[in-house]
């Protein structure tokens, strides 16, 4: 919280003051401390893991929102320095954004002083303005602030943004991924969910919206009903090229807190935390620890073998192998079927799917007999076939803000990459670089086989990106040799 609690002396420039006291949320000062300080040890919620760097909350006034609110904003580090608000205006047809010329928000629990970095994204970035007019009687910045005073334990900073429409958000996110490097600061999107349906379906409605931002899809964002569009899409191309994982702490509507249940508003409270596998991602592959050891490797290479030819000739399947943990160690893993140099048959999971000897029994058959590019495998072919499998790490976020960030960040030879673009995907794993040794070809492929136009990897805000790294290994010979 402010320490103080006063209003700002011996500073220059103007205040920003609140409107909506007294209405919104209470005017007076002890009144309101009292009240959010209930609404942030309300207790409930869910637990997150990582440090929290930004959260998406509602703005309602305080009686149908607080409840929810506060949960959001009591997950937050003790030691936050910088609040960056993302907000937007309700009224005023806004293009492009706004972030006031002034030296503080002011409000009945004291002051709140502007960060320099406002004044310099409004330098830097040419579609951010000072507009007045855009925050006047707006509640989606306003009614936050005493929530962020009551909770944080230093004086902090503010840099509010309140956003419209008509602009390229890429410069912004890239402003705003570099203010995140400080890890005290933190990022606030403001946002409501569905408004004025029935109880139940409204919280269909959430549910879908609610999924949405948990899995960073944009594009499936924006087919949903929330207020705030805008800056939560704003926030998940930050989380998205940072890392970062989101976690419902949340949600109600306002016909759990103070209003009747026939056309209600939604309330969720979203976190998201830098929870260190970013930089595990980062990593180079060759500190990628060695999962198989070579007793390993032979035992599976042949469990794939022998599935494939005890299915091929019609017998029982043989035994999975025991002795190692590993082969209870749920991975991601691919089986790949070559025949005289070409491939044959390839299929995977590249998340965990259960036991890893259980995976590769499972993939072999399917490589085999189920890759709809190929014939299922004949017994008769055995002997010019060799088996390869693909033990995969964990796919983590890549950070590409734009399609050259996206190139710079590749790692041929290194990086599988998984690409998602709505309902279509599809991966490669590390070993294709071997043929497609080319960033763009590698990349217009990919697409091809996820069924989309060869460019597509271009539209990196439409489209999400995992890479991933793998330990391979294969059988010396054919099975004829």
């Amino acid at each position: 919280m402010m320490l103080s609690g006063q209003p700002l002396r011996g500073q220059s420039g103007k205040v920003r003051e609140a409107e909506l006291e007294g209405q919104w949320y209470p005017g007076d000062r002890e009144e309101l401390a009292r009240t959010v300080d209930a609404y942030l040890a309300g207790g409930g919620g869910a637990a997150v893991e990582g440090r929290v760097r930004a959260l998406i909350l509602p703005h309602a006034g305080h009686v149908y929102s607080g409840p929810t609110t506060g949960l959001g904003v009591s997950r937050l580090p003790d030691d936050v320095s910088r609040v960056v608000v993302l907000a937007f205006s309700h009224r005023y047809p806004l293009r492009g954004g706004s972030v006031r010329e002034v030296a503080a928000y002011r409000n009945a629990l004291g002051d709140i002083p502007l960060d320099p970095a406002a004044a310099e994204l409004r330098k830097t970035i040419p579609y951010l303005k000072d507009v007045p007019a855009a925050e006047t009687r707006e509640n989606s910045l306003e009614v936050l602030l005493p929530f962020l005073q009551r909770r944080l334990k230093r004086p902090f900073s503010l840099v509010p943004i309140v956003l419209g429409g008509d602009f390229d958000p890429k410069p912004l996110v890239a402003a705003l991924a570099d203010l995140m490097d400080d890890p005290k600061t933190v990022l606030v999107a403001s946002s409501d969910l569905s408004h004025y349906h029935p109880y139940d379906d409204a919280q269909r409605r959430d549910r879908s919206c609610v999924q949405a931002i948990l899995d960073l899809d944009i594009e499936r964002l924006r087919k949903q009903e929330l207020c705030g569009q805008v800056p939560v899409t704003v926030l998940l191309m930050v989380a998205r090229s940072l890392g970062w994982k989101a976690t419902l702490v949340d949600y109600r509507n306002s016909g759990d807190t103070a209003g009747d249940k026939d056309g209600v508003v939604g309330y969720a409270a979203i976190a998201f935390a830098d929870d260190g596998t970013r930089a595990a991602a980062a990593a180079p592959a060759a500190g990628v620890r060695r999962l198989a050891g070579p007793e390993e490797r032979r035992r599976l290479l042949e469990l794939a073998r022998e599935t494939v030819a005890a299915k091929a000739a019609g017998r029982p399947l043989p035994p999975l192998p025991s002795g190692s943990p590993l082969y209870e160690q749920e991975l991601g893993c691919f089986v790949t079927l070559n025949k005289d140099g070409d491939l044959r048959g390839c299929i995977g999971n590249i998340l965990p799917a259960g036991p890893l000897a259980k995976s590769v029994q499972r993939n072999a058959i399917s490589a085999a007999f189920h890759d709809p590019r190929f014939e299922p495998v004949e017994a008769g072919e055995l002997d010019r076939i060799r088996v390869e499998i693909s033990l995969l790490t964990q796919p983590q976020p890549l950070v590409c803000l734009t399609p050259q960030i996206l190139l710079e960040r590749l790692r041929p030879g290194v990086d599988g990459l998984v690409i998602r673009k709505g309902l279509a995907s599809a991966t490669f794993l590390p070993q294709v670089w071997e043929q497609l040794p080319g960033k763009e070809q590698f990349l217009a492929h990919l697409c091809r086989k996820a069924g989309l136009a060869p460019d597509a990897w271009r539209d990196v805000v439409g489209m999400t990106f995992q890479t991933y790294q793998a330990e391979v290994f294969g059988e010396e010979t054919t099975g004829r040799e």
